[in-house]
């Protein structure tokens, strides 16, 4: 059961059906994805097939407390109600993931729904995406609210070469967009980059989601014994590699070279990284953004770097407090290492790399160290776990997700990981170390160094 109300909860998070089909809407799928999720781990713990503790855990719990001291701290207790959407919700995701897949069995159905989740919203994006531009229309009349979901609209089957055209002889009060129309009332943004709703709403979190999911499918490729699975493959690897060229996302070409180079490095050594780049080269000619566009958006995310590290610097232990970025700036950070800093101080960033790393040592560990007795067949979800952060890491440094809920299915996915190679190799251990911690704190502390340095080079936009 638990296993059923994680899959549900990923399918809730990012494919969001209650939004695409709104007679789903009374049914709260979220929190019957929680409950199925609370109540199948409680079944399992009281028969005695599912046993408690992650390395993450203290780190888990010494980042939240963090986060809600900065808060208090800088701004009062007012906020702390909104962090149960934010942080709080979060962590049950990650504690759900965590204890619902802690079998092989349990876990390779897992990664192969994070796959299909992953492969269904390429699927949307490229059907978008190769949509031809029409007028869609966002809000109505009198009903129009400044704070109106621009993810959300519905096409009035007028092409169209710009919004101005759209709105001529129409009611001043609509909203009207010239923009690509997608499955269940999407639509692609900024001049037909596509995209989807809610926590994937921007092109570059779409790209690096399922860039991101992507690498499930190589694992499962290792553990399949089908005759069709070189046609799963490659059918996977279309849909995301021109899904991601559809969303214009530069980011998101980054992530996908960072998980190939990952995995042709560990199989062919450097030369894999010439193949990783032979490979990613169509996408890299095919993809991103040039032009006014991609420039406006390079000194926008200039902008909110050279602020944020102002902010970490009037600031360097408690930061502006929880989501309180937003507050003193027109626009988020774009970039998760400077979030952590600017809203958390010094110790928010090093705990959160610690969070990070407490999560990816899990993995790494079995990818170069295997444990004697493992059941062999969990190893190559060790190196799909250990290419899916290189890529979600690299993706992050342009995208604000910090508190994304992805990161925290994903921190899930390696503490289920654990529970599941323990099953076999009981004797087997994962901590945080002096040693880690040491390092930890040297790189969250050098990446602020090399931001702040690099916005004090290139200078206020």
């Amino acid at each position: 059961m638990s296993v059923v109300g994680a899959a549900l909860l990923i399918i809730v998070l990012f494919v969001r059906p209650q939004e695409c089909v709104p007679a789903l809407e009374p049914f709260k799928l979220l929190y019957i994805a929680i409950g199925l999720g609370v109540v199948g781990i409680g079944i399992d713990l009281a028969t005695n097939k599912l046993k408690l503790g992650s390395p993450q855990w203290p780190v888990m719990l010494m980042y939240v407390a963090w986060n809600v001291i900065c808060t208090i701290v800088k701004v009062g207790p007012e906020p702390i109600a909104g962090m149960t959407v934010t942080l709080f919700f979060p962590v049950i995701y990650f504690t759900i993931i965590c204890y619902s897949a802690r079998t092989y069995e349990r876990y390779k159905g897992l990664g192969t729904a994070m796959l299909f989740v992953s492969l269904a919203l390429g699927g949307a994006g490229i059907y978008q995406g190769r949509s031809e531009f029409q007028c869609i229309k966002i809000s109505e009349g009198e009903d129009r609210s400044e704070a109106h979901d621009k993810s959300k609209g519905e096409p009035d089957g007028r092409d169209c070469l710009d919004s101005y055209q759209c709105r001529e002889d129409r009611d001043p009060k609509d909203d009207y967009e010239c923009e690509r129309p997608g499955l269940f009332g999407t639509f692609s943004v900024a001049n037909g980059r596509a995209r989807w709703r809610g926590t994937l709403s921007d092109p570059n979190e779409l790209s690096v989601f399922i860039g991101a999911g992507l690498t499930f499918m190589f694992a499962l490729y290792s553990v399949m014994q089908s005759k069709t699975k070189n046609l799963l493959i490659a059918v996977s690897l279309g849909v995301v590699f021109y899904c991601v060229i559809l969303t214009g996302s530069r980011g998101g070409i980054l992530v996908l070279l960072a998980i190939f180079g990952v995995y042709f490095l560990r199989k062919y050594g450097l030369k894999g990284l010439v193949v990783a780049g032979v490979c990613g080269s169509p996408v890299l000619l095919l993809g991103g953004r040039s032009g006014e566009d991609a420039e406006a958006s390079s000194l926008e995310r200039l902008g909110a770097l050279y602020d944020g590290a102002d902010f970490f610097k009037q600031s360097p232990i408690f930061g502006l407090g929880h989501n309180q970025f937003i507050e003193n700036y027109f626009i988020t950070a774009h970039n998760s290492y400077l979030l952590s800093a600017a809203e958390l101080g010094l110790p928010g960033i090093i705990l959160w790399f610690a969070l990070v790393w407490s999560s990816v040592k899990i993995p790494w560990e079995v990818a170069f160290r295997p444990p004697w007795g493992m059941d062999p067949r969990l190893y190559p979800f060790s190196v799909a776990l250990i290419t899916s952060f290189a890529g979600i890491l690299v993706g992050i440094f342009f995208l604000s997700f910090t508190y994304h809920p992805m990161m925290f299915v994903y921190y899930g996915f390696c503490g289920a990981y654990y529970g599941a190679v323990k099953r076999t190799a009981p004797h087997w251990e994962v901590k945080m170390t002096q040693k880690d911690w040491t390092w930890v704190s040297v790189a969250a502390t050098a990446t602020i160094f090399v931001i702040f340095i690099y916005t004090r080079v290139k200078g206020q936009p």
